[in-house]
C-alpha cells in the first residue's frame, strides 16, 4: 500500500480543502510534516485512521452517541462565531499493490450536521470509479479487510505511546491484544465458537450420559497433562545443562574472536553492512515491480508512440481550423445581412450594379477559407490533447530513466552485497586458535548430546500431545453420536474435522509466527540501540507473551537496567518487530518521534530507522524535536516536507510546503 493523498476539507483546524500529498520514491521514502503544538499534526494524523475505519477507528468501545460528539467537536468553527461548516470530510487516495497488479483507491468519508445529528456518508473509488463490484453495506468491512484495523494501528504509533509502553512495562500486553490480529486467529476463535454453538443446538436431551463420559476423557486427559509436565521439567534440567556448556561455547568463542583481532572488529561491521544492503535490496525490487507495473511498456513501442501523437498534433490543427472556419461563417452571414440591408447603403452613391459587384466580392473572399475535408481521429479536445501530447513527450525521461537508475543502484547494491558474502566466510590463521577449537569441538560434542536427550523428551511430549488431542476427539465424537438424525451427525463430523484443522493450523502458525518476531525483535533492537551487543538474543514466552533479553554472555539481561532512552527504543523496536511480524507493506506514520530521546537514539532514529524503515514514511514532529541540527540529516531522504502554522487571528491553520529551516540552518517559517 502507498499512501498518495489525503485531504481535509473544515476538518478541525484546516478551513475549507487542503491537501497533502503523500507520495514518495525508493531513494527518497520520508514525508516530514512539522508544526507546533496545537497546529494541526495530530489532527491530521489521526485523520487518516478515522477516514478508513469511522468509529472502530477508537480502541475501546465506541457509542454512537460518543462518536458523533467527537465528529461534532471536528467540524470547522468560523472564528468569531458559532456557526459550523455545512459538511466536513477526509479523503484518503491510495494505490494497493496485489498479484502484480496496481489499484487506485480512494475512499471518502463525510459528515454533515443536520439540526445536532450528525450524517455520516462513505464513498469508495477504485480505479476511478465506484465501487458497485461490493454493495454498499460492506464498504466499511471491505475496508477492514483490505487493511485490517489490527495490523493498521502498528503501522500508525505516535511517541507518547512509546515513552507510555516504556515506562509502564507494558509491552507484552501489547502483542497479546495484537498477536491474534496479526494472525487472524480472531476469525479462527469465532469459527470455533460457531461450531459449539452449532452442535449443542442439534444435541439430544440425554445430557447426563454425555456428562458422564465427558467426566471420564477429562480425567485421561488430566493424566496426560501431568506426563507432559513431568517431560517438561527434564527438559528445563537438561536445558540448564546445555546452557552452561553454551556460556562456555561462547567464551571461547569470544576468545577467539579476540585472537582473530581486527578481523572480529570488522566482521560485526560486515554484518550490520550486510543487513543493511540486504533490505535495501528487498526496497529496491519492490520499486522496479512498481515501475513496470505503470506507462513504462510504452516505452517498447517508440514508432507507434510517434505515430500516435502525429495523428494528435494533426487532428488538433484540424480542430482550430473548423473553429476557425465557423466563427468565419457567422461573420459572413452577419455581414451579407448587413450588405442587403437598405440603411446600410443610404449614405452611399452607388448604383445597383455596383453594389451587387461588391456583396459578391465580398462572398468570394470568404469563400477562400472553405471547412478542411479531413476529419479528427480522436475528437479530443486542446486540453486532452495537450495532456496526453505531455504524458508521451515524458516517458522517457519520467520512467525508462529512473528504471535504469534503479537497476544501477540494484545491481551495484548486489555486487557489494556478494563481496561482503564472501569477506564473512574468511577466518583469522594463527596457531592459537588450534587449542582453542580443540576444545571447542569437545564441547560442541557434549552440546550434541544434550540436544539429542532434550529432543527425546520432546518427543515424548509430542506424542503426548497426539494422545491429548486424540482424548478431545473422542469428546468431540460425543457430541456427534447424540446428534438428532442423520444429517446432523453429518454436520457434528465435518464440524469436528473443522475444529481438529483449526487446532493444528493456530499452533504451527503461532509458533511460525512467535519465531519471526524473537527475529524481527533482535534486529530492531540492535539496529536502534547505540550501544553494541547490548543484547544478543531475544525470546518471547509462547503463552504469557513475555519478552525475555539476554546479553552477549548468554545471561538474563532484566529490562530494568535500561536507560530511559533505551527503554523508549525497546518499546519502538516492539512496535516494528510486531509491524513486520505482519507481513502487511504498509507505510509508516509517526507522530512526535523524538519525545524525550538523547542525542545517541535521536541519531540512530534519523540515521537507521527513518529512511529504512518502509517504502513510505511520514513523520509528524515539532521543531524542537527534528530541528535545524537533524533536518540537514533527514534532507537527502525527503520526498517533500510541509510545516502547519496557526493563525490565530483567522482560526484556522495554514499549510506551508517546505520545513522550518533551509539547508544553511537558517529558519525560514516563523512559528
Amino acid at each position: 500500500m502507498h499512501l498518495t493523498k489525503v485531504t481535509l476539507k473544515n476538518y478541525g483546524v484546516y478551513r475549507d480543502k487542503t491537501e497533502f500529498d503523500l507520495t514518495t520514491t525508493s531513494d527518497k521514502p520520508v514525508v516530514l510534516i512539522g508544526g507546533t503544538n496545537g497546529a494541526g499534526k495530530t489532527t491530521l494524523f489521526e485523520s487518516i485512521l478515522v477516514g478508513f475505519y469511522g468509529i472502530s477507528f477508537f480502541n475501546k468501545k465506541t457509542t454512537k452517541k460518543e462518536y458523533e460528539k467527537f465528529l461534532a467537536n471536528k467540524i470547522h468553527r468560523y472564528l468569531g462565531s458559532k456557526a459550523l461548516a455545512d459538511s466536513t470530510s477526509i479523503i484518503i487516495d491510495f494505490k494497493y499493490f496485489h498479484n502484480g497488479e496496481v489499484d487506485d483507491y480512494s475512499v471518502d468519508r463525510t459528515w454533515k450536521n443536520e439540526d445536532g445529528r450528525i450524517i455520516e456518508e462513505l464513498k469508495i473509488k477504485k480505479n476511478k470509479k465506484r465501487l458497485d463490484s461490493i454493495e454498499e453495506s460492506h464498504w466499511q468491512s471491505f475496508i477492514e479487510e483490505l487493511i485490517p484495523r489490527g495490523i493498521a494501528r502498528l503501522f500508525f504509533f505516535d511517541g507518547e505511546k512509546i515513552v507510555k509502553m516504556a515506562e509502564e512495562e507494558n509491552e507484552d500486553i501489547e502483542i497479546k491484544s495484537s498477536f491474534d490480529s496479526l494472525l487472524g486467529l480472531d476469525v479462527v476463535e469465532q469459527l470455533h465458537s460457531d461450531l459449539r454453538v452449532h452442535i449443542m443446538r442439534n444435541m439430544k436431551d440425554d445430557a447426563k450420559s454425555i456428562q458422564i463420559q465427558h467426566d471420564k476423557h477429562l480425567e485421561e486427559r488430566d493424566v496426560i497433562l501431568e506426563d507432559i509436565s513431568r517431560y517438561e521439567e527434564k527438559i528445563s534440567s537438561k536445558n540448564s545443562e546445555l546452557d552452561s556448556k553454551t556460556n562456555e561455547i561462547d567464551e571461547i568463542e569470544a576468545n577467539i574472536s579476540k585472537i582473530g583481532g581486527e578481523f572480529a572488529s570488522k566482521r560485526e561491521e560486515l554484518r550490520a553492512k550486510k543487513a543493511f544492503l540486504e533490505m535495501k535490496i528487498k526496497s529496491l525490487s519492490v520499486d522496479i515491480r512498481n515501475t513496470l507495473s505503470g506507462p513504462l511498456p510504452f516505452c517498447l513501442i517508440p514508432k507507434q508512440i510517434q505515430s500516435l501523437k502525429t495523428q494528435i498534433n494533426k487532428d488538433s490543427e484540424i480542430l482550430k481550423s473548423d473553429i476557425k472556419n465557423e466563427i468565419l461563417g457567422k461573420k459572413q452571414i452577419e455581414l451579407e445581412k448587413l450588405l442587403k440591408s437598405e440603411n446600410f447603403w443610404k449614405t452611399i452613391d452607388i448604383d445597383s450594379k455596383n453594389k451587387e459587384q461588391v456583396i459578391e466580392n465580398m462572398a468570394s473572399l470568404f469563400s477562400k477559407d472553405k471547412k478542411s475535408d479531413d476529419s479528427s481521429m480522436f475528437n479530443f479536445s486542446q486540453l486532452e490533447s495537450g495532456t496526453i501530447l505531455s504524458l508521451l513527450n515524458d516517458l522517457k525521461s519520467s520512467h525508462l530513466d529512473g528504471l535504469n537508475n534503479i537497476s544501477k543502484d540494484f545491481s551495484e547494491t548486489s555486487d557489494e552485497l556478494q563481496k561482503i558474502d564472501i569477506a564473512l566466510v574468511n577466518a583469522p590463521q594463527d596457531d592459537e586458535v588450534g587449542p582453542l577449537i580443540s576444545k571447542l569441538s569437545g564441547l560442541h560434542e557434549g552440546q550434541g548430546i544434550l540436544k539429542n536427550e532434550i529432543e527425546h523428551l520432546e518427543k515424548q511430549i509430542v506424542n503426548k500431545k497426539s494422545y491429548l488431542k486424540m482424548i478431545n476427539v473422542k469428546i468431540r465424537n460425543i457430541l456427534t453420536e447424540k446428534y438428532k438424525d442423520k444429517n446432523s451427525g453429518i454436520q457434528a463430523e465435518l464440524a469436528t474435522k473443522v475444529q481438529k484443522v483449526l487446532d493444528q493450523y493456530i499452533e504451527k502458525l503461532k509458533e511460525k509466527k512467535l519465531e519471526l518476531l524473537e527475529q524481527y525483535l533482535l534486529d530492531e533492537i540492535q539496529r536502534l540501540m547505540h550501544k553494541e551487543n547490548l543484547i544478543t538474543k531475544v525470546s518471547v514466552d509462547r503463552k504469557t507473551f513475555e519478552i525475555k533479553l539476554y546479553d552477549k554472555d548468554g545471561k538474563e539481561s532484566p529490562k530494568d537496567l535500561l536507560s530511559k532512552g533505551e527503554k523508549q527504543m525497546y518499546a519502538t523496536a516492539v512496535l516494528l518487530a510486531l509491524a513486520k511480524t505482519s507481513g502487511k507493506p504498509l507505510p509508516f506514520m509517526i507522530d512526535t518521534p523524538l519525545a524525550r530521546l538523547d542525542v545517541g537514539h535521536r541519531d540512530n532514529l534519523i540515521e537507521k530507522f527513518f529512511p529504512f524503515a518502509s517504502h513510505q514514511v511520514v513523520i509528524f514532529s515539532t521543531d524542537s524535536e527534528i530541528d535545524e541540527k537533524y533536518y540537514p540529516k533527514m534532507k537527502p531522504y525527503l520526498s517533500r516536507s510541509y510545516a502547519m502554522e496557526y493563525l490565530p487571528g483567522e482560526g484556522k491553520t495554514r499549510q506551508n510546503h517546505g520545513y522550518f529551516w533551509n539547508d544553511k540552518g537558517e529558519k525560514v517559517i516563523a512559528i
